[in-house]
């Protein structure tokens, strides 16, 4: 499987853009992923027409957004085009905009986030691009484990990871790297059994693999590291085969506490934030031979590294 480089991933705020009568406008970002080595960010401006108007061509070939960048005043992206068009009701036009990132941000975070909010102008809500810095050339010595943690983004929502490198320094550590790897990016949760846990990280859940979900592996086991970590709700653990030392990829995030598996599976992190999502996803309907099988994808859209580096 070719690794991807790690990619931020923020939640997309849609932007409502109808301050006309008769028009329907949204912004959204084209992807929501951009890695510091991108030169455009892609945005998708969507304008539908609900009743005769006239609508002003800037909507259709021009550009009139204000950006912030990391929650300070960006530039101003402006290209007036003058005049009107008139369209009949149900005409629906869609066109990308594709922004330098060197007119909004020309420097960068080395070493951490650097967030992009687009919004056309007088208009509130805005299209949100995150950039991040390519961390896959860096060695896991460098990360602080212990204040490092992870984004699992997914169509459900977002869950934070952090982790207990004094309990599984091993597994903290795998997981961090198959995260910046990118292995995670496009798997999906292919195991759900609600008031038990969900299961991930298999990569014969993405699109086009062809083993069956929940037999893959990065092609290396990871040595049990059992500890006194109670398996409750929110607890990130390793999945296994019966071989105590067959862990590698697949892991499991408890959605009630599961006492049978205290000390039999290798907990190693809990959620910060996001048991709301974990909550939805332990709540899809689910069929298969097992029962267990979600009917629609659940998606890690995918795993973001926040990283925090040793001094």
């Amino acid at each position: 499987m070719m690794m991807k480089s790690l990619a931020l991933v923020l939640p997309l705020l849609t932007a409502s853009l109808a301050s006309q009568a008769g028009i329907e406008v949204t912004l959204k970002a084209a992807s929501e992923v951009v890695m510091a080595t991108a030169k455009t960010a892609e945005l998708v401006l969507t304008c539908t027409v609900t009743q005769k108007t006239d609508v002003p061509l800037t909507l259709l070939s021009g550009m009139k957004i204000k950006t912030t960048v990391n929650g300070q005043p960006g530039p101003s992206l402006i290209e007036d085009v003058s005049g009107t068009v008139s369209l009949s009701p149900g005409t629906k036009i869609e066109r990308r905009i594709s922004v330098e990132l060197s007119r909004v941000a020309p420097v960068t975070d080395p070493e951490g986030m650097t967030r992009i909010s687009f919004e056309w102008v007088g208009n509130e809500a805005a299209a949100v691009v995150s950039i991040v810095p390519d961390l896959t050339q860096v060695k896991m010595s460098q990360f602080d484990l212990t204040h490092t943690k992870v984004q699992l983004v997914t169509n459900y929502g977002d869950m934070l990871i952090k982790f207990y490198p004094d309990k599984a320094p091993k597994h903290v550590a795998n997981f961090i790297k198959l995260a910046k790897d990118g292995f995670y990016d496009g798997t999906r949760f292919h195991r759900v059994i609600p008031g038990f846990m969900i299961q991930g990280g298999c990569p014969n859940t993405q699109e086009g693999a062809t083993g069956t979900p929940g037999t893959g592996s990065p092609g290396y086991t990871v040595e049990a590291e059992f500890n006194d970590t109670r398996h409750v709700k929110g607890v990130l653990s390793m999945a296994r085969s019966s071989d105590p030392n067959s862990a590698g990829c697949q892991f499991f995030i408890v959605h009630a506490p599961a006492q049978h598996l205290d000390g039999q599976y290798t907990a190693f992190g809990e959620l910060v934030t996001g048991m709301d999502t974990l909550d939805k996803i332990a709540a899809v309907a689910v069929g298969g031979a097992q029962g267990s099988t979600p009917l629609e994808p659940v998606h890690v859209k995918a795993a973001i590294v926040q990283p925090v580096f040793n001094k």
